[in-house]
């Protein structure tokens, strides 16, 4: 009986929750589940990326998903990975590098773009810039330890694609901008890597 009456409070304290979600709440975290989910979603994406950190670090190329396999172009180098194996041209140094892709040697630095959707609270508004475009804005819950402090996400309206996300963390700034997003139509060829045209090069097993 006690049990039953656990369970009973902990269903009505989710439900006063869930009451306690402001209608702009529940439509920012819709539209922003909707355009997390075309990065990781089975259809696949591909699109072209600027990444850029306080103006020190900057990056830019384009890159494939589709469920566990990846693709990316960047600075001198090329990624191919299959879901079983991980392939990295560095045209350089004219050598290629295969890895497991299940192993990632830079998972610490990865661990501060940790996200997990319940520790933020949500908010939607128009472009302040006066786009058509949405910008959905999510900041950290008081007591919650993450890295990730506020997340800023600019999407086109309709089907929610990116156009820009900064991210605060800590301290710094950290942003990326999207182009040419297209979601589904990869086929699973683009995801292999072509030895034949590198036969040339240095392989060296990382793995």
């Amino acid at each position: 009986m006690k049990k039953i009456a656990i369970l009973f409070c902990s269903i009505l304290l989710s439900l006063t929750t869930l009451g306690q979600e402001t209608p702009n709440e529940h439509q920012a975290k819709r539209i922003f589940t909707t355009a997390y989910n075309h990065f990781f979603g089975q259809e696949g994406v591909r699109f072209t990326y600027k990444i850029n950190i306080l103006g020190l670090y900057k990056e830019n190329g384009t890159a494939w998903y589709k469920g566990d396999k990846s693709k990316s172009v960047y600075k001198n180098s090329r990624m191919w990975s299959n879901g079983d194996i991980k392939y990295i041209l560095r045209e350089k140094k004219h050598i290629v590098e295969i890895h497991d892709p299940k192993v990632n040697k830079k998972d610490e630095k990865l661990k501060m773009f940790k996200f997990d959707s319940n520790n933020y609270n949500y908010a939607v508004a128009k472009d302040p810039d006066g786009s058509d475009a949405l910008l959905v804005t999510l900041v950290a819950k008081k007591g919650v330890k993450v890295k990730m402090k506020k997340i800023q996400a600019l999407l086109s309206p309709g089907n929610y694609y990116p156009r820009r996300l900064r991210i605060k963390v800590s301290i710094f700034w950290a942003t990326i901008t999207f182009a040419d997003f297209q979601a589904g139509g990869l086929d699973d060829s683009i995801f292999e890597f072509p030895k034949e045209e590198y036969a040339d090069y240095k392989v060296v097993d990382e793995r």
